[in-house]
């Protein structure tokens, strides 16, 4: 079996400021971006981890190696443990050549990331890479409504790394049973795949695996953008200040809901995790949206199981495009901008998850018209 992972790397005494960047500038916001990455043991995540710390880009860039997942993860060598003094929530700071920044947090994620917010030298990314934790939802619903963060920090993606050559293996695992593979639920969840150590199953000039294993992931999520990796070495511009959690940088949105404007499960006979997209050209009622998202949410009312939503809304008594956004049980309906005159203002809303039925999406949603 082959080595999956690099070696952590080392800490080095700083002893020069890298003055030249090729990441985009920060925007004017005080508040910092934290991308999660989630994926399978194996599939590449310290990989990535350890090219972003080692790359000569410019940034100062935290990373936060959580250890309170469902198990304690082979991570821990990357960092000292301490003195044994057990009461910090950062267990170890250890800063790296290029300015950026690795620690531990077994307990509370929150603390942490207050604590790096306020370091004197101002962060310019933080990473988090999940250990143990195969579900990022609950990682996302903190970091992006918390109220306990305030502002200091942004939700700005999830970003999924998975393994090109166990890929399938991975999602077929357990298919059958009522539990679905992490691989589904993680990929699911991801504005961004990574689909690493593409290498090991595309000989130079064979890409057909690879549009197959992408079409299986954009069939289980279409809305995540895929980059293919060998060793995860990817351009650090596609993968941070993505900004897929902000109600203000709708453009990308609404590019990813034309484009599956036309998703339907109606040719699918499985319940598995997938993609589909409802549209009604009718103006809705804002309260009779949120109750009905709400129902669909929080009560389960058709037995769908919704991992994530995100949409564009026409507004009764509005000229305002409203987004809508939704990780699991958490949702946020904000306006955007203004209709443009020649735009169609069409709601358009696409739902990742289990069990999706898109007649009783499409009937239910038409109550929330106003006509």
């Amino acid at each position: 079996m082959e080595d999956d992972e690099e070696e952590p790397p080392l800490a080095v005494q700083i002893e020069e400021e890298i003055k030249h960047s090729t990441l985009p500038p920060p925007n004017d916001d005080v508040s910092v971006g934290v991308t999660v990455i989630t994926g399978y043991l194996g599939s590449g995540k310290s990989t990535l981890v350890n090219h972003i710390l080692n790359s000569q880009h410019g940034k100062r860039i935290a990373v936060i190696l959580n250890e309170f997942g469902e198990e304690i993860g082979v991570e821990r060598a990357m960092i000292n443990e301490g003195d044994g003094n057990g009461g910090a929530v950062v267990e170890e700071w250890v800063e790296l050549a290029n300015g950026c920044i690795c620690c531990t947090v077994k307990h509370s994620l929150v603390q942490a990331l207050e604590q790096l917010v306020q370091r004197k030298e101002r962060l310019d990314h933080i990473l988090l890479e999940t250990t143990g934790l195969a579900n990022p939802a609950p990682l996302a619903s903190i970091l992006w409504l918390d109220d306990q963060l305030e502002s200091s920090v942004r939700l700005d993606s999830i970003i999924t790394v998975v393994d090109a050559k166990n890929l399938r293996f991975q999602l077929s695992e357990r298919r059958d049973s009522s539990s679905f593979p992490e691989a589904f639920v993680q990929i699911a969840f991801a504005d961004v795949v990574i689909l690493n150590k593409v290498d090991l199953v595309s000989p130079e000039g064979s890409g057909g695996v690879l549009e197959e294993l992408e079409k299986e992931i954009h069939n289980i999520n279409s809305l995540a953008s895929i980059i293919r990796s060998v060793r995860c070495q990817v351009d650090l511009p596609k993968i941070l200040n993505c900004r897929a959690y902000e109600a203000t940088h709708a453009a990308r949105l609404e590019q990813l809901l034309e484009e599956n404007r036309s998703l339907s499960t109606k040719d699918l006979h499985d319940t598995g995790v997938r993609t589909l997209c409802i549209c009604e050209p009718r103006q809705v009622d804002l309260d009779k949206v949120r109750l009905w998202l709400e129902e669909i949410l929080w009560d389960k009312k058709y037995s769908m199981d919704v991992y994530r939503c995100k949409g564009v809304l026409s507004v009764q008594n509005s000229d305002q495009l409203h987004t809508l956004q939704a990780v699991r049980e958490i949702y946020e309906i904000v306006p955007a901008r203004k209709w443009k005159g020649e735009e169609n203002q069409m709601n358009k809303i696409v739902f990742i998850g289990h069990n999706l039925n898109e007649d009783v999406l499409t009937d239910s949603f038409r109550t929330c018209t106003t006509s």
